[in-house]
């Protein structure tokens, strides 16, 4: 039946937004621990029902060192969140993907090499949700210290649970990290006086999130609490 409705919504002529709250109201999260199938909720980490969980950590982190996206910034596949918190403090945003294809790219370079850009260039590097696709992530990680100016700062994010990429699927997902874990990497380029790493989330925001709900089917209190032994992502402020 809910496939049916489905077929029919996306017929329709309705914003984005309107679709996804019918696919909240077709497919109420409220009912989802009743039922007996295995599937999630969504494939697509909540996005078609609303905005993904570990995006509200995300933000959030982003939000509380906006101060830090400033001068010459460096993201991955588009700058969003440089545009979002930076604002009229970027002078310069550069875009890096090793795909020619994506026109928003102003880089196209490998992280683990980055071949194109020069030592000490970057005030900020923002990577969200990126060093999970890199098989060498001590080469990512050297490599954002070089391009980095003395001061500089990257904000990272990783993924402590999450489900295999929808885009990258399971050859190219390879790795989840705990705040132990991202201390080892970070400090191997990092002074551990700069660092400044910790986790979000907890049991039941990463259920939530493992099955697919989005942040609209969630309390933002629920959301809010934190548990560092149930992480749902992991934060790192490095300082040049």
């Amino acid at each position: 039946m809910y496939s049916h409705f489905k077929n029919i919504a996306r017929k329709l002529p309705f914003s984005d937004g309107t679709k996804k709250l019918l696919r909240r109201i077709m497919k109420p999260a409220a009912l989802y621990f009743w039922g007996r199938g295995a599937s999630p909720l969504s494939d697509y980490y909540g996005l078609d029902r609303g905005e993904s969980i570990d995006r509200f950590y995300i933000e959030n982190f982003l939000e509380q060192n906006q101060q830090c996206i400033k001068g010459v910034c460096f993201e991955l596949l588009n700058n969003n969140y440089t545009v979002k918190y930076g604002k009229d403090k970027v002078v310069r945003s550069d875009v890096l993907d090793i795909d020619e294809t994506n026109m928003s790219a102003t880089i196209i370079d490998d992280l683990r090499h980055l071949k194109k850009v020069a030592d000490n260039f970057y005030d900020c590097i923002v990577l969200t949700q990126v060093f999970q696709f890199i098989d060498d992530v001590d080469a990512g990680i050297s490599e954002c210290y070089r391009i980095l100016k003395k001061g500089g700062v990257l904000l990272a994010t990783l993924p402590s649970i999450s489900r295999i990429d929808c885009v990258a699927g399971i050859e190219g997902d390879y790795w989840r990290f705990t705040e132990a874990s991202a201390k080892y990497l970070f400090e191997k380029k990092f002074n551990p006086e700069q660092l400044a790493i910790s986790t979000k989330g907890n049991v039941r925001s990463g259920v939530y999130f493992y099955a697919g709900f989005s942040q609209e089917d969630v309390s933002e209190r629920i959301l809010g609490e934190n548990d560092p032994n149930f992480p749902l992502i992991v934060t790192v402020k490095a300082v040049k």
